[in-house]
């Protein structure tokens, strides 16, 4: 008895179509599942607190001379001095490099404004002037509410070295504006700090100003040749939420060459910058992706495995079967099903292989 092969084959594809749903859907359902979760916890857990880490680390690094010039602007040496009508500008001159080299800024300054003088750490270097534009700086801070700005400008005492400066406004005894003082650090040192949060935390990490303008970044920044977040491919689209959100913390994502990014901006005061720290989805779903393919591949060996099994188990059962249904079990001969069997077949080919003239002949004769 011959097996019936398209059974047997249609029994093995709807099971290795059976199989072949159920692990993908597993795999799909898993990856999806998990890939939410890691959006969850990236969302709600790892850029908040990296970006609470970084704001601590700025207040021992960055914001430090922040704290310098506020010291500077209320030290009563100095406002003594300008009050007493600036007589030795000597001691002011050792004052501020004496400033300098205690916290290791790069620029120590102070501009008078009862004599426009521009002092810094090496003696006197000149005298500011409303019409010149590289003092500009001080006639904005003269007139500012805010006790200090954080501005980005040329060093003129140090080569025009790009310089993060600390403008801070000097009030006498009665809250009379007399001046302003600070002190500098170099893009260079700054950029440094940055690179070292970037590679410590595994994120992108840039400051921006409330115009959007990014005013600090690393040296393998993203998107650095554009200077502006308004311009930044995918960010742009999210950059009005941003400066909106004000002193709010809050959590964004964009789409950007098929990728979500995920960021997390807030509102440092003590600069006037918005920090912004940024994750690609991508790196965190690397490994869950890796894993996915594992599954997959593992899948696909086990269906093979069963339908192999399946296979050689459905042969064997068959011929099983067949023995049993064909051969006596007492005698070991064909019984009569299989006779009857043999016969039938037996018949079929001889008229097969006979014409119905050859039977007649055969027939006459006898």
């Amino acid at each position: 008895m011959k097996p019936q092969q398209p059974h047997r084959t249609r029994l093995l594809a709807w099971l290795a179509i059976i199989l072949a749903a159920g692990f993908l859907t597993t795999a799909v359902v898993n990856y999806l599942v998990s890939r939410d979760k890691i959006r969850e916890s990236i969302l709600a857990q790892e850029l908040p607190l990296t970006g609470d880490n970084i704001y601590s680390e700025l207040q021992k690094d960055l914001l430090r001379p922040v704290f310098i010039s506020s010291l500077m602007a209320r030290d009563t040496f100095l406002r003594d001095w300008v009050i007493a009508g600036e007589q030795d500008s000597d001691a002011l001159v050792r004052y501020l490099n004496e400033i300098r080299t205690q916290y290791g800024t790069i620029a120590s300054f102070f501009v008078s404004e009862q004599t426009r003088t521009y002092y810094y750490y090496q003696g006197h270097l000149k005298q500011v002037h409303e019409d010149d534009g590289r003092d500009r700086w001080y006639f904005r801070v003269r007139k500012m509410a805010q006790p200090y700005e954080t501005n980005v400008d040329p060093d003129m005492a140090n080569r025009d070295t790009m310089t993060v400066f600390i403008n801070h406004r000097v009030l006498d005894y009665r809250n009379n504006f007399i001046g302003v003082t600070g002190v500098g650090l170099t893009l260079e040192k700054v950029s440094h700090l940055i690179n070292s949060y970037q590679q410590r935390f595994k994120r992108r990490i840039f400051f921006v100003s409330s115009q959007g303008e990014v005013m600090l970044r690393g040296t393998r920044s993203h998107m650095e040749n554009h200077t502006n977040i308004h311009t930044m491919p995918g960010l742009s689209t999210i950059a009005d939420r941003i400066l909106a959100a004000g002193k709010t913390q809050v959590q964004l994502q964009y789409q950007y060459r098929d990728s979500t990014t995920h960021v997390n901006s807030r509102f440092i005061p003590e600069l006037g910058w918005y920090l912004l720290v940024e994750q690609d989805e991508r790196e965190s779903l690397s490994p869950l992706r890796q894993m996915a393919i594992f599954n997959a591949t593992i899948s696909v060996i086990v269906t093979l495995l069963v339908l192999g099994l399946t296979w050689y188990a459905i042969r064997y059962y068959q011929r099983r079967l067949e023995q049993m249904a064909s051969i006596d079990k007492l005698t070991g001969l064909f019984n009569r099903q299989a006779l009857d069997a043999l016969l039938t077949q037996t018949l079929k080919d001889v008229k097969r292989d006979f014409p119905l003239s050859c039977w007649i002949s055969i027939i006459s004769r006898a």
